[in-house]
């Protein structure tokens, strides 16, 4: 895995205009045949000596299974799509994070003091710092509050009887 410049990176999605089409075409596909199942299901298992019929059903059998196929295929072209998309995040994520450090020592050399910086790029530097510290505060409170309710309630409830 070359990852050193961005432009070794690939970024040629498929569009998604062609899933959904393919999406769109069996939807309507199954739609009609199942209506036609639905009628030759019947109708083979009232008369099932009646050759015609039977040749009928398992066509639309085929028919289903040709269908369920397309989209266990397109289903899996989604996800190695998805797989491709994700391992060029994680180069991406990898190519900002050496950007970063490239940065860091950038400023240091430069002379600038790293707690002195401006509000935005302070943000910039500690923006997973800040969230994780907000995130863990709203659990706590979250929790904190539960607890206070159930205390409230096992007392209350205690001297009420």
């Amino acid at each position: 895995m070359d990852i050193t410049n961005i432009d070794n990176i690939d970024i040629n999605y498929k569009n998604t205009d062609q899933y959904l089409e393919k999406i769109k075409i069996s939807k309507e596909s199954l739609q009609f045949i199942l209506a036609e199942f639905k009628k030759i299901f019947v109708l083979s298992r009232m008369y099932p000596e009646n050759e015609e019929y039977q040749q009928q059903f398992s066509n639309i059998i085929n028919n289903l299974k040709t269908i369920l196929s397309n989209l266990f295929s397109l289903s899996n072209d989604v996800q190695i799509n998805i797989d491709d998309i994700s391992k060029k995040m994680i180069e991406l994520n990898i190519l900002i994070s050496k950007e970063r450090l490239k940065n860091k020592k950038l400023k240091i050399g430069l002379g600038i003091i790293e707690n002195k910086n401006n509000a935005s790029t302070e943000m910039i530097n500690d923006y997973k710092e800040i969230y994780d510290m907000r995130y863990l505060r709203n659990w706590a409170l979250g929790l904190s509050t539960l607890f206070c309710i159930a205390t409230i309630s096992i007392v209350y409830k205690k001297q009420g009887v």
